[in-house]
């Protein structure tokens, strides 16, 4: 219900701030109503799944978000937490198709879209890595773990390009 009556754009813009305090209760905050946005049934199983995937039952948390996700196909939350879950098994295309479907549904979910930036690194897209863990820092300025991976991304896309011939104009910035 807050997320349509516009507490998410308030609680995005929270995270910009410096305070890291307010930043912090706007993330939990946010992060209540994604999980929370299908309904009291869809949590109940997104969260089941969850401890499921802490206890690397991964074959049963896939099986509930399964569900999930065919019962609400609209709930982003939902293809985020499937997402994770085939990030754990190694299954980075299917882990990149649900973290689209999540970031198509919700383009402020900066974690679909961390995630999107990892499996496409894993994967050696490293330019589409970047362009993700921008999104995701975009949303999340202050998170470190963000920054350090885009840090690491751009510098390994640096490494990748080819330097321009001598003379021709073009400067790598």
């Amino acid at each position: 219900m807050l997320v349509q009556l516009g507490a998410q754009k308030q609680l995005i813009q929270a995270l910009q701030v410096n305070e890291p305090g307010p930043r912090e209760v706007a993330k939990k905050a946010l992060e209540y109503l994604w999980f929370n946005a299908a309904g009291s049934e869809a949590f109940r199983v997104v969260e089941e799944a969850y401890r499921a995937a802490e206890r690397e039952d991964l074959s049963n948390a896939l099986e509930l978000l399964n569900g999930v996700v065919r019962k609400y196909p609209n709930f982003a939350e939902g293809w985020n937490q499937r997402a994770s879950v085939f990030w754990k098994m190694g299954e980075y295309e299917k882990s990149i198709a649900d973290s689209r479907r999540a970031v198509s549904l919700n383009p402020n979910h900066y974690g679909a879209w961390q995630g999107l930036g990892i499996c496409q690194l894993k994967l050696g897209d490293v330019a589409e890595a970047c362009r993700c863990l921008r999104a995701a820092q975009k949303l999340l300025p202050h998170d470190e773990p963000t920054r350090s991976a885009l840090k690491n991304c751009e510098e390994l896309l640096r490494r990748l390009s080819p330097a321009p011939k001598s003379g021709s104009g073009f400067e790598v910035i």
